[in-house]
């Protein structure tokens, strides 16, 4: 068992990479590490994450209702995934995170009067105690907003949801959101326009380093 396990959240815009990367680690670490994903993670969790992204009555909802899907699932995922890997000795990598809210609904959806209620809800949902904790660090896999879109509109492998049909506008805020998140929160940036296997070698000398820590 580790006494240290690690808590990862790996994120980006849409078209740059994640997913593979993702996949990538997986078939290096294997069982050693519990994977998840935000929304998502346990059975409640994908309820919301389905009603969240798919339904479309949600896009006609408030903003802060919204958000507070978004919140709700980060919780349940906390409470009955995240915080028992943790206290198992596993490090937890999840395939996006808090980031990605701060990012999409608060910057690329224009709802920065959120930001007080985000500061607040993420202080309650990584409170610390009982095992909880914020992420350790965040990795996010930056290319120009430009190529994030296209790649993301042209792979036919996604299933595209409400978030994709946005214009370039909206993209160029998310990368903002990104760099104005990690102002605040340990975030480190992958360049994402090398090539797999250069972004993939960028991704496991940060772990060694987070490892080590």
């Amino acid at each position: 068992m580790k006494t240290n396990p690690k808590y990862i959240v790996f994120d980006g815009m849409d078209g740059s990479g994640k997913g593979t990367q993702m996949k990538l680690l997986q078939e290096t670490f294997g069982d050693s590490v519990v994977f998840t994903r935000e929304p998502g993670g346990t059975p409640f969790a994908e309820e919301i994450r389905t009603l969240a992204l798919d339904n479309p009555l949600a896009g006609k909802s408030t903003p802060l209702n919204n958000f507070l899907l978004f919140m709700a699932a980060r919780e349940e995922l906390q409470q009955n995934l995240v915080v028992p890997a943790l206290r198992s000795g596993k490090h937890v990598f999840s395939d996006r995170g808090d980031s990605s809210t701060y990012a999409f609904q608060l910057h690329g959806e224009e709802h920065e009067e959120l930001l007080d209620v985000f500061t607040c809800t993420r202080e309650l949902v990584f409170a610390e105690g009982n095992g909880r904790r914020q992420p350790d660090r965040y990795i996010v896999f930056d290319l120009p907003a430009h190529v994030a879109r296209e790649r993301a509109l042209r792979d036919p492998r996604r299933v595209q949801n409400r978030f994709d049909l946005r214009n370039l506008n909206y993209y160029e805020r998310v990368q903002t959101g990104f760099r104005k998140f990690a102002q605040h929160y340990p975030v480190v940036f992958v360049d994402a326009m090398q090539s797999r296997e250069d972004v993939h070698r960028s991704v496991k000398e940060i772990l060694a380093k987070e490892f080590a820590a």
